[in-house]
């Protein structure tokens, strides 16, 4: 069953506030952090895709193999994203890893992305 959400451009803020703490927290610690958010329409079961692109270029994507909650979707899939992408992960190259989310939905894929930052 395809997500059937319409994420609000504050929801979409929020899930890639949680990818950025989630790359943050996976490269001190290696450890995906605790907690979920309280919106339903960010823990519903989802198929999504998250992509890293350092300057510029795609580096890397991992998509779900089968429908988890948004939210939790996005930090796995961030994670195995970063394994595939190699390298050390040090804050220089946190702070240079763009991510870009894809969730697949009835109306075909919903994308959004990090505004570029600032170096």
């Amino acid at each position: 069953m395809p997500y059937a959400h319409d994420l609000a451009p504050d929801e979409r803020r929020e899930l890639l506030r949680i990818a950025r703490a989630t790359l943050r927290e996976y490269a001190d610690s290696q450890r995906i952090p605790p907690g979920k958010p309280h919106r339903a329409s960010l823990v519903a079961p989802a198929i999504v895709t998250v992509a890293l692109a350092e300057g510029g270029r795609e580096v890397a994507r991992a998509t779900t193999p089968e429908e988890r909650p948004l939210y939790r979707g996005i930090q796995e899939q961030l994670v195995a994203a970063v394994r595939a992408a190699g390298g050390a992960l040090d804050d220089d190259r946190v702070d240079a890893l763009a991510i870009a989310i894809e969730i697949a939905t009835a109306g075909g894929p919903v994308q959004f992305a990090e505004s570029p930052r600032a170096t």
